[in-house]
């Protein structure tokens, strides 16, 4: 056996016990996690396995698990985030074994077992960006709703059942767990700080600002809401416009990486020889390794060349 070969067993080992001892480690330290987050939210009383994400999110003590549960969060996932990181891991190894028992090449399950830690990541990812997309086209629409049931003299508790049941998915469940946290005695104060992190929008942000120094200081609450709607109107435009601006350099970047694959594809099957080079040659897998690895390069650096903040 070579020693690539031999590295590549050790190293996929490696990437499983890993893996095995981050769940574990997940599992152990899940019940303390729970404790403290039920005293800080007064759910002493709660099922194991509901805890929110977004509390999971602020209460987590290592950056990984912190970002993983504002992902879980972001993407409102039908199951617990214990679940979706299980489900990383498991298909990660499952792949990975799979591939091993059919190829055995290690350096194939390898890749296979990127693969699959790669894809639930990417489902959850393409589920929070289609999410936080719907939010952010609802969300100007959803304040001035709320601005003109202020201004009628309505509480915040009414205004938020009044768009909860006006607005479309998903700000529709958004505030309606917003007025049954308030119909429960929870504080607006309290209320605020969760919502603000389960709808991560500079817009909500700047209005749970808004409703936390009023409760402090007082203040023209419907006014400033108003004024909130106004600008995110106009950030909506913005963004909008910023779009057909960029479009172009958004469709060339698809389009060199789908003319890249097609290309490939064509060639292996019309001159099979020149694509042999990348598997039959000792360098050829590390040539269509780099090859691979700047096409993903160029597409995110394209992608932050167009992504403007405002």
């Amino acid at each position: 056996m070579s020693e690539l070969a031999i590295l590549a067993i050790v190293a996929t080992f490696i990437a499983i016990v890993l893996a095995v001892l981050s769940v574990g480690m997940t599992l152990l330290n899940r019940q303390e996690t729970e404790e403290r987050i039920q005293q800080r939210i007064g759910g002493e009383d709660a099922v194991p396995g509901e805890i929110p994400a977004e509390i999971m999110a602020r209460d987590a003590d290592g950056w990984i698990d912190r970002k993983f549960y504002q992902l879980a969060a972001d993407a409102a996932l039908p199951f617990s985030p214990l679940t979706a990181m299980l489900l990383v891991a498991g298909s990660g190894i499952v792949l990975g074994g799979i591939v091993l028992v059919l190829t055995e090449e290690p350096g194939w399950a390898i890749v296979a077992a990127v693969a699959g830690f790669a894809l639930p990541m990417a489902w959850y990812m393409f589920r929070r960006s289609r999410r936080m997309a719907a939010m952010e086209k609802l969300m100007p629409g959803a304040l001035e709703q709320l601005a003109d049931c202020l201004h009628s003299g309505q509480t915040l508790e009414q205004s938020a059942e009044t768009v909860s049941m006006q607005s479309p998915t998903p700000l529709k469940e958004e505030f309606g767990h917003c007025v049954s946290l308030l119909r429960m005695g929870q504080s607006p104060v309290a209320v605020m700080d969760r919502m603000s992190r389960r709808i991560p929008l500079p817009e909500f942000r700047l209005f749970a600002t808004a409703v936390l120094v009023h409760r402090q200081t007082g203040g023209n609450l419907a006014r400033l809401t108003s004024r909130l709607a106004i600008s995110a109107r106009d950030r909506q435009e913005w963004r909008r416009h910023l779009g057909s601006q960029t479009v172009a350099g958004r469709y060339s970047a698809i389009g060199l990486v789908a003319c890249g694959i097609i290309g490939y594809t064509v060639i292996s099957y019309s001159r099979p020889q020149y694509t042999e080079f990348f598997f039959n040659h000792p360098s050829g897998p590390r040539f269509l390794a780099i090859a691979i690895g700047l096409v993903i390069l160029g597409t995110i650096w394209i992608s932050r060349v167009i992504r403007v903040s405002y």
